[in-house]
């Protein structure tokens, strides 16, 4: 055999070899790509399919912020609604005045979407020169509000300066727990306000408001939003208010639901 037959075999030899460690490559690739996707497939499954939580609609029958059942906490210098719960859910009667609702969950839920459904007997009465969410027309029928587990905790300077509603919410935590945000979901008028989301002016970044349901007449309602990623909630809260408008209407909540089944595909919404 000829050295240049020697040289070609050699170098296809070589080159089959670089083929065969090429495609061992790709075949461990596969393997351990099928070995992982499942396990991701399934912590996505996890995540998008957190148990279903209904809460409550009964009255908390004692003073401690954390018994189980809604408590009614009135604000200074406010005439509270009037608030009751029986057969039908929770029923708040507004007339020109506001409180706040508070549910203390048992333990830190991990929320990847709500269910409010109710019904509204009127709406707030907007003046024709304000839009809703206006200084002196900062009236909704709801707002229902997530308290956010996070790092936050009021110092107690912060404490005596901040918002009445600031200190409210903040006293519905647990010690051991702080807050990151409070996101509150409004249904609106129709016209709704201009914004869609914001960050409202009182509550040095911990109050988030997002319109989520526009009504342009009393009846029925549903608000269901699903996040796009899951959030800890430690408390939820209920605000009905015709303060600032001199509104009066009733409002009644028929079921409240955390972490209903989610839809295949929707518009989902950031905590």
């Amino acid at each position: 055999m000829s050295i240049k037959s020697v040289l070609i075999y050699s170098i296809k030899n070589d080159i089959l070899l670089c083929m065969c460690k090429v495609q061992l490559r790709r075949i461990f690739f596969v393997i351990i790509l099928l070995m992982v996707i499942p396990v991701c497939l399934r912590a996505v499954d996890e995540k998008e399919n957190l148990p279903l939580t209904r809460i409550p609609l009964k009255l908390s029958g004692k003073s401690d912020s954390h018994e189980q059942g809604w408590k009614i906490i009135q604000f200074q210098n406010k005439s509270p609604n009037k608030v009751v719960s029986d057969k039908d859910g929770l029923q708040i009667a507004v007339k020109s005045s506001a409180n706040l609702l508070a549910y203390c969950l048992n333990e830190p839920v991990d929320v990847n979407g709500v269910l409010l459904q109710g019904s509204v007997t009127d709406l707030p009465k907007i003046p024709e020169d304000k839009r809703q969410g206006d200084e002196d027309a900062d009236d909704f029928a709801i707002r229902f509000g997530l308290i956010v587990s996070g790092a936050k905790k009021l110092s107690k300077i912060e404490k005596t300066f901040a918002p009445e509603l600031i200190k409210r919410l903040c006293e519905l935590v647990p010690s051991s727990h702080g807050i990151d945000h409070v996101l509150f979901l409004n249904m609106a008028n129709d016209p709704p306000p201009e914004w869609r989301k914001r960050t409202h002016p009182i509550g040095r970044g911990l109050l988030r408001e997002q319109v989520v349901c526009v009504k342009k007449e009393p009846g029925g309602f549903t608000i269901k939003v699903e996040f796009q990623k899951p959030c800890t909630v430690l408390a939820l809260c209920i605000i009905s208010d015709g303060d600032d408008t001199k509104s009066n209407f009733g409002v009644t909540v028929r079921n409240i639901q955390l972490n209903p089944k989610r839809k295949k595909q929707c518009d989902k919404t950031k905590p």
